[in-house]
């Protein structure tokens, strides 16, 4: 696992993730009037995007999304193995593979280690849009929330989660366009209703990317290949050397 690991992190596009969500990181801390900014957009005497049946619609179609995509994936898988068929290559390594993105991403990082712990308030609560809790940055720990906090958003990982069937899929452009899409409208509307800073958004976007890609290393890196034997051009000249070498005593 160790060998693993080490190996996804000497990858190119690992430190170029890791790289973006560094630099993001930090000037969500360094400016983290930021957050206040975009959230300000969406307010006047309230947020009054809040409660519309659109934002509304986005916030439950979340859940909706994950429940229909995961039952097609297993309706397919189970096609697959009754009917002996590999219907868009959806096999049990597949199903596993969306199975632990979404629990690992969005469950135990994101809703359970985040939002139960960081304690952020979220904008609809603070000072500044008429709350009683104070604003804090992205990544600092606070009490101002105990449970199901703002710090990160779980709605934004649940809607990314489907970043993981472009690393699955076989039609990688019309997948990509359709789930991070999806991703940035449900995002949208987390802040649009206050629901959620900007930072909280995009610290859960990078959250599931690196789930999805590193457990798409993992579990689906080709094998590598045997080393080739050394070619020969004159087996004649083999030949000739076992001729003429001192034999064994």
């Amino acid at each position: 696992m160790l060998a693993h690991l080490a190996g996804y992190l000497k990858l190119r596009r690992t430190r170029t993730i890791l790289g973006c969500f560094l630099l993001s990181s930090v000037l969500l801390m360094t400016f983290a009037d930021v957050d206040i900014r975009i959230s300000r957009m969406f307010f006047d005497h309230g947020f009054f995007l809040a409660g519309q049946d659109w934002s509304r619609w986005l916030h439950d179609s979340v859940r909706g999304v994950i429940v229909v995509s995961l039952v097609s994936v297993f309706a397919i898988y189970g096609y697959n193995r009754v009917a002996n068929r590999s219907l868009w290559d959806v096999d049990g390594r597949k199903v596993v593979y969306l199975m632990l993105v979404l629990i690992l991403g969005a469950g135990l990082i994101v809703n359970v280690a985040f939002k139960d712990h960081f304690g952020r308030a979220r904008p609809r609560d603070i000072v500044e849009f008429g709350g009683s809790e104070q604003f804090t940055p992205a990544f600092v720990v606070t009490d101002a929330c105990d449970r199901n906090c703002s710090f990160s958003s779980g709605d934004s990982a649940g809607a990314f989660f489907t970043l993981a069937f472009i690393l699955a899929a076989r039609r990688k452009r019309a997948v990509s366009t359709a789930s991070v899409g999806f991703g940035v409208l449900v995002s949208a509307s987390r802040i649009a209703t206050g629901a959620h800073f900007f930072s909280d958004t995009v610290v859960s976007f990078f959250v599931m990317l690196l789930v999805a890609d590193a457990l798409h290393h993992h579990m689906f890196r080709p094998a590598p290949e045997p080393l080739a034997e050394y070619p020969v051009r004159d087996p004649g000249l083999l030949a000739g050397v076992a001729r003429d070498s001192p034999a064994s005593p």
